[in-house]
């Protein structure tokens, strides 16, 4: 099975890759879905309320998130116990998922913080997909998220000019929204191929 692992700036249009290669028959793995319903496991509320108090996950699950991101959004030390809490758990459940998809299908993992955890060793391909800052503010607008929202969220980051240079594939969305559609399908359609080509290999041996 071909395993690719995607990342990239906020808002540079991922889930427009996504839809693209789920229609073409990838397996689409969104770990952020996947992290988001670890705050609900009460193994995790424990080691969280150790640090945060023991009534906050008292509320409803709406409010429950609006006061994480509250939290790690305006802390630096808050984000980085977050992202560890998270980490082993969230890995651990994409890897249950991936050992159930057929070993002649491909695979995509959508990880944002995929070089900031040392993921990338998981994957045969990793692919950045880039946008230009007003571009990703134009496309947050339903998210309320400014230029200067975009950017704090970022500095939280390595920086994206060093996991662009790291990256097997660099996409960039610097047109339309159909311009990144066909740039996604020809994309899937080099994926299909590779993932093609690595089962004949397999079989051969």
């Amino acid at each position: 099975m071909l395993t690719i692992g995607l990342t990239g700036d906020v808002g540079a249009g991922k889930s427009t890759l996504c839809r693209t290669w789920c229609e073409m028959g990838a397996e689409i793995i969104d770990s952020d879905t996947i992290a988001r319903d670890m705050w609900l496991l009460s193994a995790v509320q424990k080691k969280a309320e150790k640090r945060w108090g023991k009534k906050f996950f008292d509320a409803d699950v709406k409010e429950i998130y609006a006061k994480i991101a509250d939290k790690i959004f305006s802390d630096d030390a808050e984000y980085e116990f977050a992202g560890k809490l998270l980490y082993a758990p969230t890995m651990k459940e994409i890897q249950k998922r991936l050992k159930k998809i057929p070993e002649n299908g491909w695979a995509v993992v959508e990880i944002p913080l995929l070089y900031e955890h040392g993921s990338e060793k998981m994957f045969d391909l990793v692919i950045y997909a880039a946008a230009t800052l007003k571009k990703r503010a134009e496309r947050n607008k339903t998210r309320s998220w400014t230029g200067e929202e975009l950017k704090r969220r970022q500095a939280k980051l390595m920086p994206r000019k060093e996991k662009m240079e790291r990256a097997d594939i660099l996409l960039r969305n610097s047109g339309t929204e159909e311009e990144w559609r066909v740039k996604a399908e020809k994309a899937g359609k080099k994926f299909i191929r590779l993932a093609a080509a690595q089962n004949r290999e397999k079989a051969e041996k």
